[in-house]
């Protein structure tokens, strides 16, 4: 099993553990027209599952695989506010597993906790109706071996349910032939740009083995592996204000750099997501083979 897991992790382990973290562990949503400063992030990342559990129009007996669980705060959410489901979580890394356990199943709802590698997960082919997988899959071995995954799981008709941050390349310009020494292929701008955005996340959010993931590849993947073309809602504006509530005020870095590693990975992020140069998309598709259960 691929037990790689983001060393920024280590920090809201330590953060829950002291009582300073809730269970969420993605960004929050703030909706359009409200001002930001009025929200606490929790309250945004409550909005965030919500708006999730509403697009996915949940129905009671339901079977449900959250991929990348994390601390449990989506299953905790399905838990508190639907009847008679049937919900799982995933994650490689058995210390988030153990702070999991510590949710109990109510309204006759069923909870339980596996350990797994995204992209090959130990469940029957057809057992789940809904399979989520939340700001987690720029994280995995492939993308394309976890949609594989997740359309086998899925029951005919079920539906997979992602957020995810994809870099934008294409938005990055610099000058034609713009080089900063005599060896274009080690010293070409551009590339060193991409080198170093890349190595700035890497040093907190490792692993992200492919920083330049594009939409076009993930629409083709999608299509390749049997899903419907995934439908698109781009979250990037509403997410944007997370980081405000994620990096304290007497942190701020200014003009100056840091040598907190996990500051620095974190402001890079805030900096791409600022600029555009990032989309936060949430996209839905759909195992097509067969009607939903209770649909």
């Amino acid at each position: 099993m691929d037990t790689d897991l983001p060393p920024y992790f280590e920090n809201v382990l330590d953060s829950y553990a002291r009582g300073a973290h809730n269970r969420c562990v993605h960004l929050g949503y703030y909706p359009p027209n409200t001002v930001s400063s009025n929200w606490t992030l929790q309250e945004a990342q409550e909005e965030f599952d919500d708006r999730l559990l509403k697009e996915a129009a949940l129905l009671p007996e339901q079977k449900i695989l959250d991929v990348g669980c994390g601390l449990g705060g989506l299953v905790d959410r399905i838990n508190s506010k639907y009847n008679r489901m049937d919900v799982v979580g995933s994650s490689n890394d058995p210390r988030q597993l153990e702070i999991c356990n510590s949710i109990r199943p109510r309204n006759h709802n069923s909870i339980a906790w596996v350990e797994a590698d995204a992209c090959v997960l130990p469940f029957p082919s057809g057992s789940f109706d809904r399979v989520f997988c939340i700001e987690a899959a720029f994280h995995f071995g492939s993308r394309r071996r976890f949609y594989e995954q997740a359309r086998r799981v899925l029951k005919p008709g079920g539906q997979l349910i992602c957020t995810d941050i994809i870099l934008r390349e294409s938005s990055i310009q610099f000058p034609e032939n713009a080089r900063c020494g005599s060896d274009p292929n080690a010293n070409d701008i551009e590339a060193f740009t991409k080198r170093s955005i890349h190595s700035l996340l890497l040093s907190a959010y490792a692993p992200w083995p492919d920083p330049w993931y594009s939409m076009a590849s993930l629409q083709k993947e999608i299509l390749e592996v049997g899903l419907t073309a995934p439908q698109f809602q781009d979250w990037t504006l509403q997410t944007l204000p997370s980081y405000q509530g994620m990096i304290p005020q007497s942190k701020s870095q200014g003009d100056h750099g840091t040598r907190d590693p996990m500051l620095a990975a974190l402001s890079t992020l805030w900096f791409l997501h600022q600029s555009r140069f990032l989309h936060y998309l949430y996209f839905s598709c759909v195992k097509t083979d067969g009607k939903l259960r209770g649909a």
